[in-house]
């Protein structure tokens, strides 16, 4: 990957200070997670490679709980992973491969 891959996280809502915590937490775990910053009430999360299959996964989980866009990640659909990741019928389906909502 040339250029890190870039997720945006933005006006995530924490109900509670242990889930901000937790969230954060959850990004320091993560290896496919290079580093990240606010700007605003954005989040900017930087990838460090292309996500692998359990990236992914843990990236939809992460997107799925907070409530982050996750169009953003219909970018990582590669030939190797199209048979499960663009399953129709799957919870994140619609989420990731429908056109944004005016």
């Amino acid at each position: 990957m040339s250029e890190r891959a870039t997720i945006i996280a933005d006006s995530v809502i924490y109900y509670h200070e242990n889930d901000e915590a937790t969230f954060f937490g959850w990004l320091d775990r993560m290896e496919v997670v290079s580093d990240y910053e606010g700007r605003g009430t954005a989040l900017l999360i930087r990838l460090a490679r292309t996500p692998t299959d359990d990236d992914l996964w843990e990236l939809l989980a992460l997107h799925q709980r907070y409530g982050i866009d996750m169009r953003q990640l219909a970018s990582f659909q590669t030939a190797a992973n199209a048979e499960w990741f663009c399953a129709p019928d799957t919870y994140w389906h619609q989420a990731v491969f429908s056109p944004a909502v005016p």
